[in-house]
C-alpha cells in the first residue's frame, strides 16, 4: 500500500475507521469490515498491524453483541 506523505502506513487510518464503524453498522457490514482488515494486515507494518489487530478486537466485540 502506498506510503503518503508523512512516511506512515496509510493502513493505521483504517484502524479508526474500523472502530468508527463499528459503533453503528450492521452485521453484515461489520463481517465484510473484518475481512477487509484481516487483509490490509498482510503486509503493514509494524505499528499499522498492531493497530489493525485491535480494531480488529473491537470489532469482533461488536460482531458478537449483535448475535
Amino acid at each position: 500500500m502506498a506510503d503518503y506523505g508523512g512516511g506512515g502506513d496509510i493502513r493505521q487510518l483504517y484502524g479508526v475507521i474500523i472502530r468508527d464503524k463499528a459503533k453503528t453498522a450492521d452485521k453484515d457490514t461489520l463481517n465484510a469490515y473484518r475481512i477487509v482488515a484481516s487483509d490490509l494486515m498482510h503486509g503493514a507494518s509494524k505499528e499499522a498491524a498492531e493497530d489493525l489487530q485491535g480494531a480488529l478486537a473491537d470489532l469482533e466485540k461488536a460482531i458478537q453483541a449483535h448475535w
